[in-house]
């Protein structure tokens, strides 16, 4: 408890320090009217003083303490290393909290924070799952990377509301101490419960309205260091095999809504990098107020950590799974999260089917996520345009914060390549309230010398489709005021 309560104070006492400093940097965080809708700039600071509490209240933590220098001086091998990676992580985090990056280098940049870690000890060998055990040999560390990967982006993801990282964070790292402190890993127990001590401290910071975010450097340290608990913590006995199943299971909310980004945002071609507020807090926000929404994560996230700390416990794998499995199926029987998901891959797989049963002229998926129930009125115009113009497949995208609505629809005719000789593309942007919207894109075959009738007709489409949407699905009197919580959906 030592190193709990010196992070916690320590992290009490510099975001204090840290918040009127922010602003002098340029690291705040500005609502833009569309993503991000608190009322004002909020200082990104959360991530540095939590990286700095955690250092420090471990350090001091060893320089006053025996019993701490006793549990961690077995296992502190590779520690520095850890560190490195923690530091480059962090400097990572504030160069895109302060100058957005592109995801590609992000990613190379995660990548290369990454593997100080993976080359200093931090490296999954082999995993155990039911007791049958999985060497990786020369895949080692390629592996590694991924799971820190997933981490690291899986937790990111989730850092879009006020307290909900904070919360779920404190939960996590509470059970990898639990955990690894039942599997005798002192090291990992003593840096889960400075963490735990380091994200009390934001929460209270944090608490909506929130007066300070952890930003990227917050959201993804936080990401290594549990992946990196998560490998030290859950060796069995003296072995080198990982439990995995474990802490998989105890971070089944952060991967349960990062695989339900991927579906969402491949099957509706949006790209991973793509924004959406699709995530699991802007769905339970839809139908719950802010102390509940946290409540409920919280709840769930506390059925996972029981899970895999008995699981560690009692040595069976299968406990964590169950409890896992019980959080998924809670949240999709009771209609809170994945269920839009589960519906668009039903949707696609009986579209594939029907297409290689059946043969049908064309084939429609559609994928209704956010938003009222008048798509069908805004639809209808884009079928009518698409017999008119004998077009190969149309596409509407409607992806609208401020209104709630996130729609999306497609109409594909048999044989469609959009690569075909003579094929032809128009993508526009639909506009609304000084906001774009959403986007129409139609393909067809050039069946005339000119193409002008046709775009002409595309933009007078787009022209119809814009004031149904913003006069009918998304009005004015619908619109959103902007919240105290963050909604930013990455």
């Amino acid at each position: 408890m030592t190193v709990f309560a010196l992070a916690l104070v320590f992290g009490l006492v510099f975001t204090r320090a840290a918040i009127p400093l922010a602003g002098r940097v340029g690291l705040t965080d500005s609502p833009d009217g569309r993503r991000k809708l608190q009322r004002a700039a909020v200082p990104v600071v959360g991530g540095v003083v939590l990286f700095v509490a955690v250092l420090v209240g471990v350090l001091v933590g060893l320089a006053v303490s025996d019993d701490v220098r006793a549990v961690m001086a077995s296992e502190m091998a590779g520690g520095e290393w850890l560190l490195v990676s923690a530091g480059l992580m962090v400097t990572l985090g504030v160069i895109d909290d302060r100058w957005p990056l592109r995801a590609r280098f992000k990613l190379v940049g995660q990548v290369v924070a990454i593997l100080p870690a993976v080359f200093g000890g931090y490296t999954i060998s082999a995993v155990s799952a039911f007791g049958l055990p999985v060497e990786f040999g020369i895949f080692a560390v390629p592996v590694t990377v991924l799971w820190f990967l997933a981490a690291v982006n899986a937790i990111n993801l989730l850092d879009g509301m006020d307290g909900m990282l904070g919360t779920l964070g404190a939960i996590v790292c509470a059970a990898l101490g639990l955990m690894s402190w039942v599997a005798g890993h002192g090291f990992a127990a003593v840096v889960a419960f400075a963490l735990v001590g380091g994200l009390l401290a934001f929460l209270w910071f944090n608490r909506p309205p929130a007066r300070v975010y952890l930003g990227d450097a917050g959201s993804t340290l936080i990401g290594l260091l549990v992946a990196a608990l998560c490998i030290r913590g859950s060796v069995k006995g003296g072995g080198a095999a990982v439990a995995i199943l474990a802490p998989v299971g105890l971070l089944v909310l952060p991967f349960f809504d990062t695989a339900a980004a991927v579906v969402r945002r491949t099957l509706t071609g949006r790209g991973l990098a793509v924004a959406d507020r699709g995530h699991l807090h802007h769905m339970l926000q839809q139908r719950q107020s802010t102390p509940w929404v946290l409540f409920t994560v919280g709840g769930l996230g506390f059925v996972a950590a029981v899970g895999a700390i008995l699981a560690t416990y009692w040595q069976n794998d299968a406990v964590a799974v169950i409890a896992a499995c019980g959080v998924i199926t809670l949240l999709l029987v009771r209609g809170l999260f994945g269920l839009a998901e589960v519906k668009l891959v039903a949707s696609r797989v009986r579209a594939m089917v029907r297409a290689g049963v059946v043969r049908p002229d064309a084939t429609e998926v559609k994928a209704h996520l956010k938003g009222q129930d008048d798509w069908d009125v805004v639809w209808a115009r884009v079928a009518v345009a698409a017999a008119r113009l004998s077009l190969t497949a149309a596409q509407l995208d409607v992806n609208a914060p401020r209104w709630g609505c996130d729609y999306h629809r497609r109409w594909q005719a048999r044989g469609h390549a959009p690569e075909q000789a003579g094929g032809w593309r128009v993508e526009l942007p639909l506009l609304g309230h000084g906001q774009q919207l959403g986007r129409l894109t139609v393909y067809g075959l050039r069946r005339d010398p000119s193409l002008a009738p046709a775009v002409q007709t595309v933009a007078e489409l787009a022209g119809e489709l814009e004031r149904l949407i913003a006069e009918v699905v998304c009005p004015p009197d619908s619109l959103k005021e902007p919240e105290t919580e963050t909604v930013v959906a990455v």
